[in-house]
């Protein structure tokens, strides 16, 4: 084990604030959720680790006491007696929670056929098996599952001594599976699992022997069963299968090497004394008198391997002392560490902790189990002997009945899945509109909406296009600016993301969108659930829809006239393939557009949007035209999204509908396809229940999550911050198992309050009227005029919390609008003196309406304020969120502890997670070293910003963005500011920037980037071609190409100030008299305010007198103090060679070279000032200039002069 830190160590303490003890349950009311495996666990539907421990049945004379209870194919009998065996075995306390199931050939075999032994399948009857896989198999296994007990069925008979890829019994054991997984009462049952043989010994290997001790033999019984998962799987059937190993499945380690593919995947093991070097006193087995360490040194050698990645279950074990011939294994308990079986192969499969058993006695013996020690004096049996299985099992299983026992699942689910071969819509009860879906293999993306929440952009992933589940929020942040971080009176509420255009093309996944505000960005990536990569973009694209057709990028975007244009590899556009392409024609209001090529036509498929909204699709064998128009539904609202094919060749479309104040919600429609036209729904109306999709199989229900205990160093992907948070102020690992929000800006009003924690309300079919909203928040350490509580968000909005009110905590009830009219109301109640505090909201769809409550003890809830009449108002533009927040009124330092939230009625963490916690690891917490997104060496356009990306890397290779957190340390503040990750040039130079961050443990890491800023630079990067129209720059030559009249040049966010200057300088290296060139300044942030201008003509230099400069055509005079945009505007297409666009105080238009060195030829006095004008020495010399400044750029008596070191 590695060493741990001190502040690692207290970390752990920390940890231990989480245990409690789990109350005992009754074993017969214990919950049987869905089990799954993930890595190396058995888990249930919350991620607690599971492992069961049970017994088996078979289900034949010979095995139930001798044919004494019944023979002949008895059905009513066998029945009758099985189940009364699990009545009498529960009766008797066993707390068993699992049974392994044998279909013996007893059962399928033809009747009076002779056979060799179990692995003699000469006699075996399809026929028979299917009869009485009904009547007898399945029977007993409802029957077993009613009574509280998971099932792993297996198949009939043993394997044959040798077997090979292919042979007749890999093909009987393909054919029995393939049946038992198409069964419609077994395939995907939550609570039956199948065991795929029984005792392989040896297989055929690549080198021609029959043997099990290689790793090419493994290969090959790899081969082997994955033809029957695959054939399992290819049926729909999701359902955990356990993989046997060879050597009558005592032997694993290739498996390591060549592991089963695929999900829910663990390995069944038979384990008797005297195998794995354990103990045993049996001829078969061997006898032994070592111990514990040579039985772990055989269990490290052929399981361990294996259980270091999947689950493991011992589906066949017992042992007794020989003298009782009650049992298969021949061997004493022992205790630990001492000779004996039973006692050292608890230890070790207790150590690997992800080890499900059984005993193997007979299930009429454990039926007669009493937990009674013999009298003083009276003889032990095998039931009473501490040294055979029954008598410690029997108590181990009550201790193992405290831990690692499945949990119930949550009442509270939202899914549309009717469980019947149906759904119904909304697919998703929830706000994901603008959606984009596609697929890539078995696996439909939808991307949706989310606007000024982050992280955002959110993708979720399907493989059937109604049961969704999240794959990843790619999207951490747009811009670093006042707008987004919630500053200086900014916000981006209804802004930011939408209607995101989603693709994949050549291994690699594209998100295309645009804002209001910023433009286009896109994001790739080449794993959908890692790293994404951002880039802004030069050119933006409203609504838009993208397509690669072979070697071609397209897109189409416009509201009401729609235009399409080929992108290079850089997603910039090429010139003159920009064009309009469709008008509107219904009415205006046509957005929402998606691009497609199918068959012979190219498909525009868009939406005329508002209320009410509609879909509309064009076509046209050519891409840009001329299209022709159908509109394809006007129903119920539903429009916007995208269509998609299965892999079976049907058509679907993922639309939403507004749906009032829960937001927009997905909405899927079958599509089938007249004359080359889609048509949507049935008979032009959308279908509200329908039949799910054809895709080739069957797959579970799936439910969105919303509760979390905050157990995770990350959070879940159900959540997002409005507007970007300060990740220095929110923590998940300061305090174990809870979310700490300090405060992290002193307002007034909650919707300009950082750092609040979102998520969607969802709607529940099966109860319209309440969406839960539960928190439990520890509130000791809040200060004078905090406030902390849980919001119903959209405009209006409205709150329960506690606010501090002279040193007291009082509940509070707030609404108050975002922008809207509403009025701002606050209801002052009680004091508040306990230290935790339950808030609920519950919003109700229906009437659309949530109400506020507060609870001290989880158990009785009071209501408190009035009830808020949830909208769903453009200001905001989303769907109502539950909002979990802490602000301050005062100052910033005090803090919430938020132990959870839940969407259930009733919530207890411990009734529903066990008392473990291993969310975080050393590893998880190690911060390893920084990165930036881009380059280490920034340039920047001054004047303008950017906005930088820091991640943070961890030792077990996970990153989080840690921009708004870390620390910047910057060398020339005067040239370059830096404020959370946003990187403005104030004016023309260089600083180095250092950025470092401690990471949980104390550990700091740190970064520099270098950063330059320049006015008016040549290069490719700085100098914007397309600021109006698209055009081109040469950077080599100077050269710039307008697209028809185009204006290109430099443009600068933030504006700059060049009143210290009395002229800007251009400077031409050729004649432009045909082109209609002019050099343009604007002074305010639009290309359509209005310039200066002043004609190029055949002249070489431009000259502007910067005090002097007055709108084209208007008596407008320009502000110097603040300009946003500076350059060319011609008709197009003509080459403007550029040899230098320069600021000067000469009134000789001289070019001060402010980046060449100082020549000194005299030695005057002068004064020194900064280039923002501020006095940084009085009547110096000259010369003294270089040796005492530092490198930067000054204005030195009257003149702009650059000192270098």
């Amino acid at each position: 084990m590695k060493n741990i830190t001190h502040v690692f160590y207290k970390f752990l303490i920390a940890l231990c604030c989480l245990m409690s003890s789990s109350p005992l349950w009754a074993w017969e009311d214990m919950s049987m959720p869905r089990l799954h495996v993930e890595g190396r666990y058995l888990v249930d539907s919350h991620g607690n680790k599971v492992n069961l421990h049970g017994f088996a049945q078979t289900y034949s004379p010979w095995f139930n006491e001798m044919g004494q209870k019944w023979d002949n194919y008895d059905v009513e009998k066998c029945l009758k007696y099985n189940q009364g065996l699990i009545d009498d075995i529960m009766a008797a306390g066993w707390k068993m929670n699992f049974l392994r199931l044998h279909m013996d050939p007893y059962w399928s075999n033809s009747p009076g056929i002779h056979v060799e032994g179990e692995n003699d399948i000469s006699a075996f009857d399809f026929n028979r098996f299917k009869t009485y896989l009904d009547r007898v198999f399945i029977p007993m296994a409802e029957y077993a599952v009613s009574k509280g007990l998971y099932v792993v069925m297996r198949p009939p008979g043993v394997c044959p001594e040798k077997i090979a890829v292919g042979d007749e019994y890999n093909q009987y054991l393909i054919k029995v599976w393939t049946h038992v997984a198409q069964h419609p009462k077994l395939k995907n049952h939550p609570n039956i699992m199948f065991e795929l043989a029984n005792e392989p010994i040896n297989i055929l290997g690549p080198d021609g022997t029959y043997g099990a001790g290689s790793q090419g033999h493994f290969d090959k019984l790899k081969e082997y069963f994955q033809l029957v998962v695959d054939a399992m799987r290819a049926q729909g059937c999701g359902n955990i299968l356990w993989i046997p190993g060879l050597g009558y499945q005592g032997l694993y380690k290739g498996f390591a090497v060549n592991p089963i593919e695929g999900d829910n995947i663990g390995y069944a093991v038979h384990l008797y004394p005297g195998w794995m070097g354990s103990d045993g006193e049996n001829g078969d087995g061997g006898s032994s008198t070592g111990g514990y360490e040579p039985f772990q040194k055989g269990w490290d050698d052929s399981v361990a391997p294996v259980a270091s990645f999947a689950p493991i279950m011992i589906t066949e074990m017992d042992w007794a002392p020989s003298k009782y011939n009650a049992s298969w294994g021949k061997a004493h308990t022992g205790t630990f560490g001492g000779p004996g079986f039973g006692a050292n192969m608890k230890h070790i499969v207790d150590n690997s902790g992800n080890v499900s058993w059984l005993i193997f006695t007979g299930a009429d013996l454990l039926a007669k189990f009493k937990d009674v020690p013999p009298a003083e004096g009276e003889a032990y049996t095998f039931l009473t002997d501490p040294e055979a299985c029954p008598w410690p099992t029997y108590h181990w299983y009550q201790e193992y009945a405290k831990e690692n026992y499945p949990r119930p699942d949550f009442t509270y689910q939202s899914h549309s899945d009717n469980g019947d071969g149906t759904y119904t819509n909304p697919v998703i009860f929830g706000d994901f509109p603008d959606p984009d879906v596609i697929r890539v293999g078995d696996v439909y993306y939808m991307v949706s909406t989310t606007m000024y929440i982050f992280p955002g952009a959110t993708i979720l992933k399907s493989y059937d296009l109604v049961n969704w589940e999240y794959c990843c929020n790619p999207l951490e942040r747009i811009e670093a600016s006042d707008g987004y971080n919630l500053e200086n009176g900014q916000n981006r509420y209804s802004r930011g993301q939408w209607a995101t255009a989603l693709q994949y093309h050549n291994g690699k996944f594209y998100l295309l969108f645009t804002t209001l505000d910023e433009g286009g960005y896109l994001l790739t990536t080449t794993d959908i659930e890692g790293e994404w990569e951002k880039k802004k973009l030069n050119d933006g694209f409203y609504d838009c829809g993208l397509l690669f057709d072979n070697d071609k990028i397209y897109v189409v975007y416009g509201i009401n006239q729609l235009r399409i244009a080929e992108l290079d590899e850089d997603f910039n556009k090429i010139p003159g393939s920009d064009k309009d392409v469709v008008k509107w024609s219904f009415r205006e209001g046509l957005e929402g557009s998606r691009l497609y090529k199918i068959g012979e036509y190219y498909y525009i498929y868009s939406t005329y949007g508002g209320w009410p909204a509609f879909q509309t699709v064009f076509r046209s064998k050519d891409i840009y035209g001329p299209y022709e128009e159908k509109k394809l539904i006007d129903d119920d609202n539903i429009h916007q999204g995208a269509l998609v094919e299965t892999q079976t060749g049907e058509w679907w479309t993922m639309l939403f509908y507004d749906k009032g104040a829960y937001g927009r919600f997905p909405n899927l429609q079958p599509v089938k396809w007249v004359d080359g036209w889609p048509e949507i729904g049935e008979n032009g109306k959308g279908v509200t229940t329908y039949r799910k999709p054809d895709v080739g199989r069957e797959y579970p229900i799936k439910s969105l999550p919303t509760n979390d205990n905050f157990r995770h160093y990350k959070l879940g992907l159900q959540w997002g911050w409005n507007h970007n948070a300060d990740r220095s102020k929110w923590s998940l690992t300061e305090h174990a198992g809870y979310l700490r929000l300090y405060t992290a800006n002193v307002t007034d009003s909650l919707h300009k309050a950082k750092n609040t924690l979102t998520q969607r309300i969802l709607g529940y079919p099966q109860d319209l009227e309440h969406s839960y909203g539960t928190v439990r928040m520890e509130i000791g350490e809040m200060q004078e005029g905090d406030v902390a509580g849980l919001a119903v968000f959209q405009d209006p909005y409205a709150f329960i919390g506690v606010k501090v009110i002279d040193g007291q905590k009082r509940l509070v009830y707030t609404t108050a609008p975002v922008v809207s009219s509403a009025a701002k109301s606050e209801q002052i109640g009680e004091v508040v003196t306990e230290q935790v505090i339950y808030l609920r909201a519950i919003a109700n769809y229906n009437t659309s309406r949530a109400s506020f409550y507060y609870s001290l003890d989880n158990k009785t809830y009071t209501k408190f304020g009035d009830d808020l009449n949830m909208k769903y108002d453009l200001t905001v533009f989303t769907g109502n969120k539950f909002a979990i927040f802490n602000y301050a009124t005062a100052q910033i330092g005090g803090y919430v502890d938020v132990d959870w939230f839940s969407t259930e009625p009733e919530f207890d963490e411990a009734f529903y997670f066990d008392d473990s916690f291993e969310g975080y690891s050393e590893e998880s917490l190690t911060l390893t070293e920084l990165t930036i997104n881009g380059k280490e060496e920034l340039t920047l356009l001054t004047g303008s910003s950017s906005t930088i990306t820091v991640k943070g890397i961890y030792a077990d290779g996970h990153t989080e963005d840690i921009t708004m957190a870390a620390d910047y340390e910057n060398q020339n503040p005067d040239v370059i500011r830096v404020t959370n990750g946003r990187i403005m040039a104030l004016q023309d130079g260089e600083s180095d920037i250092i950025i470092s961050y401690k990471g949980p443990l104390g550990d700091r890491q740190s970064l520099k980037i270098h950063v330059t800023s320049s006015t008016f630079p040549l290069t490719a990067e700085l100098f914007n071609p397309n600021i109006w129209e698209t055009g081109s720059f040469d950077e080599n030559t100077h050269t710039l190409v307008t697209g028809q009249y185009g204006f290109g040049g430099w443009w600068y966010d933030n504006g700059i100030d060049l009143s210290e200057y009395k002229y800007v300088v251009a400077k031409m290296d050729n004649d432009n008299s045909n082109n209609g060139a002019s050099f343009r300044l604007f002074d305010e942030n639009s290309y359509w305010s209005g310039a200066a201008e002043y004609e190029v003509k055949n002249s070489k230099q431009v000259v502007v007198d910067l005090n002097n400069m007055y709108k084209s055509n208007s008596k407008v005079k320009l502000d110097p103090s603040h300009i946003y945009g500076v350059g060319f505007w011609s008709l197009g297409g003509s080459p403007i060679v550029i040899d230098k666009v320069y600021l000067t105080n000469s009134d000789d238009y001289e070019d001060p070279t402010g980046i060449e060195d100082v020549t000194v030829d005299k030695d005057p006095l002068v004064d020194v000032y900064t280039i923002t004008g501020i006095k940084l020495r009085t009547q110096v010399r000259r010369s003294e200039v270089i040796r005492e400044l530092p490198a930067g750029i000054y204005i030195v008596g009257r003149e702009k002069i650059a000192i270098l070191k």
